[in-house]
């Protein structure tokens, strides 16, 4: 039972340790998103959303340090494109809803002054892309990341970095037996990989102020066979075509003491 207890204490007192050496910060962001497919006549939606951003990171002086993302994204934007069995000329508005989790290995070279950090990343991003009034469409992308960040953690002063994603894992649901189809076959984008950057300027420990891009690139998905009531006897071949997601926001962050 002693054994027991003083090994309890110890994993506290690590725990404590290490939360005293890690700093947690919430975000309020509002970018400006767009997204691209490749077709013809060409799809198109820009608009903003608004996110809220929870992290957290080790603050080792060097070496080896864990951080954490959270992100939740929504937004309404413009559409312009066309009808999917028409090909005729549409708008519309659609609505995103979406998290990311991810988590990161970085590793701060020591004796930098400008606190040079390796990153790496691995995380899940999920959103639902709502054509309304009721064409819904679910991705789910896990990624990875790699990049370079520049922080000196000054008090006050700049920082900021920039790297690639690459999402080895892509999966949609068009949600086809919605919108009329007998089968409901899911695509599978292929992900390309896409730059991200962020700089930023901390104006005291607490607050601080950054602009970044965020981004993906997927290919042309694979090619699915369907079938439609409405059109007895025809085969469908459904493709997701290649797209583009681009984000360029900007972000208030308070840092916890």
């Amino acid at each position: 039972m002693k054994h027991l207890v003083r090994s309890a204490a110890a994993a506290l007192l690590a725990s404590w340790a290490a939360a005293a050496n890690a700093g947690w910060s919430a975000s309020l962001d509002l970018e400006r998103f767009r997204w691209q497919e490749d077709t013809n006549p060409s799809v198109t939606e820009v608009g903003p959303r608004i996110g809220l951003t929870l992290e957290y990171e080790q603050l080792r002086a060097a070496g080896w340090q864990f951080a954490y993302r959270g992100q939740f994204r929504y937004g309404t934007v413009d559409y312009t494109g066309s009808f999917l069995f028409t090909g005729g000329t549409a708008t519309a508005r659609v609505e995103y809803t979406g998290l990311v989790n991810e988590a990161q290995g970085i590793y701060r070279f020591p004796g930098s002054s400008l606190g040079l950090e390796l990153v790496g990343g691995l995380g899940w991003d999920y959103w639902q892309r709502n054509i309304l009034p009721d064409q819904k469409e679910d991705y789910s992308v896990l990624f990875l990341r790699a990049g370079l960040n520049v922080d000196p953690r000054a008090r006050s002063g700049w920082f900021g970095g920039a790297g690639v994603k690459f999402p080895f894992y892509v999966s949609e649901n068009a949600h086809l037996d919605e919108i009329g189809f007998d089968q409901n076959p899911r695509l599978e984008p292929k992900g390309e990989a896409s730059p991200y950057a962020q700089l930023g300027y901390r104006f005291s420990p607490q607050w601080s102020l950054i602009g970044y891009y965020e981004s993906y690139r997927f290919g042309e998905s694979n090619t699915v066979q369907t079938t439609n009531p409405a059109f007895p006897g025809t085969t469908f071949l459904i493709f997701q075509p290649a797209s583009r997601l681009e984000a360029l926001g900007l972000r208030a962050r308070y840092s916890f003491p």
